[in-house]
């Protein structure tokens, strides 16, 4: 059979590879290695001139799957399909892959391209406890959905990790070795279906695991934006400026923030995918142009924010609360007579469930005795097209509407609500702070999604001295590090409003915003037994953990899942019934620390949240369960935390940022900040004490108050490259106070290991066809790709490269390393003359830019497609 491709550089002829590795473990009961079917490719014509050229570096401890879907097609693959043949992943190391169940065809208009059988990958890393393996999966085309699978094995061939059935979603599936030291096998294999682009990433505990790895998409609203003006702008009342950078309207909202509209034609109008990605567009670039004005601070889209809350699926209602004395509560209640009286906790959600939700009041029976009584305050901030109450626009009443479906989704600010402030009335379930004022604000609508907006608006009305608030309770998150929505947190904080957020249920240490802001409480998830739930984020995000539940977990062996029961309610056929029911993520967990801060508060009524971070630092309020990379401080424990606030003896404590540093060969040198607190703490330096000879500190700090800031580095030349090592780096300060900084050092992947995949390296025209004009094809050399174009006509081109793993005739799709010309994700054009063009540099990578280094968006970016038979067509704009 032939099958055709449009590569311009050869033809296809069908081969076929066995591949075979003498046996692989038996007692792993997995499938040996494989048979494949692959397709060569002759070689391409030389350019008869040079005109454009340069080189492509690539990330350090970069990998690639040595048996690709285009590495089969071309019969270049090397097998991997067992344990024997196992790939070195080095750590932290990154790896870009493929595998599929099955082969065929991709779906395409007059064209084949066809897609291998390869059912498993395998890879070793020397792991040691703490450390991290994760795995991303993304789906490729319009054929049968794969399901990923992902196994360890620890050194003695014991299986320490297994996902079982498989996994489709594309938020990375994680998970914490703990088990020992040495080589670790890693399987990754297609349980089932269609082919599949994979990240796979081993990562030293206390390093960023690089998580990133698809351009980030969120949802906003089209032709508005968030705008903060300079202090020294031409206007500083702002009025007259806003009004001129406002083409349809501008809201002030708190904090000096301003909310601008723009003219967008059929903004009000139901639209096609294609119009609205066109509005996605149009909104951007007005947005870029903002930025150019030299009054203007900060710009970004008006984002839409997320409940922090995964379904546990169709689990029972539960009356038992296993969560309660996880944490100590129980007994802490005994040492909380006032159980939070008095303590103003904002929940800021979907609203409160309410009998009658068209009028304040009727709250949830478990929940009415400790609502705040109804006021000419605003209380209901969902706006616009989200906004589906009686009342349209911002109001008074922060009922929930619900959502009239058959199984109502909406009232996750009731559920929240309840573990903060469920009142001890024997009727259902009990909150943390079950005396506390319970003030709900509603900033979520439709479908649990809210505004930038809206919330920068809540969250500077709350922060206000007379708002009667003392915590915020923030269950949301998906915005990107917004300056106005920082500067309203900044000035709750300032006036002694205590912010807790959702560290995000994405598996992820990428920071999760609002919760990774610097004085905000960042909030993980823990099941039953105080493990880290499976879906909760970690890293710059975490301040602490709390319970969160695990649906797939009963840690506690009660014959239950582990979810966190609190209050719901139904509103099938538009009758509002309340009741109960289990939910799990880091928006449950977030509302236990709000709780037993409120706890604090009705106890020692001038605490302030720069005590409590002082506290928090101190290990005063939390047992330590594991690293301080997954469990930041460890979990809340409530004996503690009243103790603490009761004993009234804030200590002055000095906190370091990393907690911990991580070296590599890339990596020999890095910055390490100092925080006080509170912020008025005085500190002294007593004496530093560096673990070993190669790891120096610059400046010297002892004998005085420390620095924001010092420089860490460590000499690589007093090293074995084979080794890994451990230091610690002990801060003595204010007499016998003692900061320990725990350092990792290991300095492997030599540069001629590199290796990101075959790239294809375009020239694409960059007039909004994006064309593909010239195309060549490169392999690793040295730890570098060198490309060079023929004469080409002369014009302005983007300049692109990546790899194309799973042969579907695209490059730089999730999942794929990538290169853009001059950074990844904001492509610029290069002008081609009449003279050659050499010396250029760009840099490719499995990871993708992170919302702010892209400073917005990328729209509906998919990838850019290689030349086939015939004409070039785009898969979809670049922005």
């Amino acid at each position: 059979m032939k099958l055709r491709f449009g590569f311009s550089v050869g033809v296809l002829a069908l081969v076929t590879v066995i591949a075979g590795c003498g046996g692989g473990s038996s007692d792993r009961s997995l499938s040996g290695c494989l048979g494949q079917t692959a397709f060569a490719i002759g070689s391409g014509v030389e350019p008869s001139a040079v005109s454009v050229s340069g080189v492509i570096e690539m990330e350090s401890q970069t990998r690639v799957d040595s048996d690709t879907s285009d590495d089969l097609r071309l019969n270049q693959a090397v097998s991997n399909n067992c344990d024997t043949e196992a790939q070195p992943l080095p750590v932290t190391g990154v790896a870009g892959g493929y595998v599929s169940a099955t082969s065929g065809i991709y779906p395409d208009t007059g064209q084949q391209l066809d897609f291998a059988q390869d059912v498993q990958d395998y890879y070793t890393a020397q792991l040691k406890a703490g450390d991290r393996v994760s795995l991303q999966v993304f789906q490729t085309g319009d054929v049968e959905p794969g399901r990923a699978r992902l196994q360890i094995f620890d050194p003695s061939d014991r299986q320490v990790f297994d996902s079982q059935s498989g996994f489709t979603s594309e938020p990375p599936f994680l998970h914490s070795i703990a088990m020992g030291q040495g080589e670790f096998t890693i399987r990754v294999s297609s349980a089932s279906g269609g082919p599949m682009r994979y990240v796979l990433i081993a990562a030293a505990e206390g390093t960023a695991s690089m998580m990133n790895t698809a351009y980030a998409d969120p949802g906003f609203v089209p032709g508005e934006a968030v705008v903060t003006l300079r202090e020294n702008g031409s206007d500083p009342a702002g009025d007259q400026l806003v009004t001129s950078l406002a083409a349809d309207g501008a809201v002030a909202l708190g904090s000096g923030a301003w909310k601008l509209s723009m003219n967008l034609p059929g903004a009000a109008a139901p639209l096609n995918q294609q119009a609205q990605a066109w509005q996605r567009t149009e909104t951007l670039s007005w947005i870029k142009t903002l930025r150019e004005h030299p009054d203007v601070a900060s710009v970004s889209p008006n984002y839409h924010i997320h409940a922090q809350t995964l379904s546990p699926g169709s689990n029972p209602l539960y009356s038992r609360q296993w969560n309660l004395p996880l944490i100590n509560l129980p007994i802490a209640w005994q040492a909380a007579p006032n159980f939070g009286r008095g303590v103003g906790v904002a929940v800021m959600d979907t609203g409160l469930f309410s009998a009658t939700p068209n009028s304040y009041g009727n709250w949830h029976p478990d929940l009415n005795a400790n609502v705040v009584p109804a006021s000419v305050d605003l209380l209901d901030y969902v706006s616009g097209e989200l906004d589906i109450d009686n009342q349209q626009g911002r109001d008074t009443n922060p009922a929930d509407p619900g959502d009239s479906q058959a199984r109502s989704s909406n009232f996750h600010g009731s559920h929240v609500a309840g573990i903060v402030s469920a009142v001890d009335n024997s009727a259902g379930i009990v909150g943390v702070a079950n005396a506390s004022t319970l003030i709900p604000v509603r900033v979520l609508g439709r479908q649990g999604t809210g505004n930038l907006s809206d919330l920068i608006d809540a969250v500077s009305w709350a922060g206000r001295t007379d708002s009667g608030v003392d915590v915020i309770n923030l269950s949301l998150g998906g915005v990107g590090p917004d300056v106005a929505l920082e500067n309203a947190i900044n000035d709750a904080f300032e006036n002694d409003k205590l912010v807790v957020a959702a560290a995000g249920n994405a598996a992820t240490d990428e920071p999760t915003y609002p919760a990774a802001f610097d004085n905000v409480v960042g909030v993980g998830a823990v099941d039953a037994g105080g493990t880290r739930a499976s879906y909760s984020n970690f890293g710059v995000s975490v301040d602490l953990v709390a319970p969160g539940g695990d649906a797939s977990r009963d840690a506690n062996l009660d014959g239950a899942a582990d979810v966190i029961t609190s209050a719901w309610g139904t509103d099938d056929g538009g009758v509002f019934e309340p009741g109960y029911a289990g939910l799990q993520g880091t928006s449950m967990a977030a509302p236990h620390v709000a709780g037993v801060y409120a706890l604090m508060k009705g106890e020692a009524s001038t605490l302030t949240p720069g005590q409590f971070f002082a506290l928090l630092a101190d290990g005063q309020l939390t047992d330590t369960v594991g690293s301080a990379t997954e469990y930041g401080a460890g979990l809340i424990n409530a004996v503690k935390a009243v103790d603490a606030a009761r004993g009234g003896n804030i200590p002055d404590v000095l906190a370091a940022s990393p907690s911990v540093l991580s070296f590599s060969q890339a990596t020999l040198s890095q910055s390490l900040s100092f925080v006080r607190y509170p912020s008025s703490a005085e500190i002294t330096i007593q004496s530093v004490v560096v673990g070993d000879d190669w790891l120096q500190i610059d400046p010297a700090i002892a004998g005085g108050a420390p620095p924001s800031s010092v420089t860490v580095t460590v000499d690589a030349s007093q090293l074995d490259t084979s080794q890994i090592y451990s230091s610690e780096i002990l801060i003595t300060y204010n007499g016998s106070r003692e900061l320990e900084i725990p350092v990792n050092v290991r300095l492997v992947d030599p540069t001629d290991e590199r290796n990101a995949g075959r790239h294809y390296v375009l020239l694409v025209t960059s007039d909004g066809n994006y064309d593909t004009v010239a195309q060549t094809v490169v392999s690793a050399t040295g730890g570098q790709y060198r490309f060079q174009f023929g004469a080409v006509d002369p014009g302005d081109y983007f300049l692109v490269a990546g790899t194309d793993t799973d042969n579907n005739g695209f490059i730089c799709e999730s999942g794929e390393a990538c290169a853009e010309y001059p950074v990844n994700g904001l492509p610029q054009p290069i002008s081609v003359g009449l003279d050659p063009i050499s010396g250029i540099a760009l840099s490719t990578s499995f990871r993708r830019p992170t919302i702010s280094a892209l400073g917005a968006p990328r729209v509906d970016f998919q990838g850019y497609r290689l030349n086939r038979d015939g004409p070039t067509a785009k898969k979809v704009q670049v922005q």
